[in-house]
């Protein structure tokens, strides 16, 4: 099992009702899992900012993982380890 901190900002922070929560995340640890965890944890209200409701596929935007930026399309099933921080840096819209 691994203990992760997630940062999060703006609508994400919203959401989870503070910049940092701690997730359990269990086996497989992976980024997938994580964000499976997440949804379990805040519902829909989180799915419905992370997951693209015409396509049903997570929306694209960027993870900070510890020091390294990675994709939420592309690196889904990255590994993840007890201790590691990530923050979620979703693209806001608007003018």
């Amino acid at each position: 099992m691994a203990r992760v901190k997630v940062k999060s900002f703006s609508v994400i922070r919203d959401v989870l009702g503070s910049e940092v929560v701690e997730i359990e995340v269990n086996e497989p640890q992976t980024v997938r899992r994580l964000f499976d965890e997440l949804v379990r944890r805040y519902g829909q209200a989180f799915k419905d900012k992370i997951w693209d409701p015409n396509t049903g596929q997570m929306a694209p935007f960027l993870i900070k993982l510890n020091e390294s930026m990675i994709s939420s399309t592309l690196d889904i099933d990255h590994q993840i380890n007890n201790g590691d921080e990530i923050a979620i840096i979703f693209p806001i819209g608007g003018g």
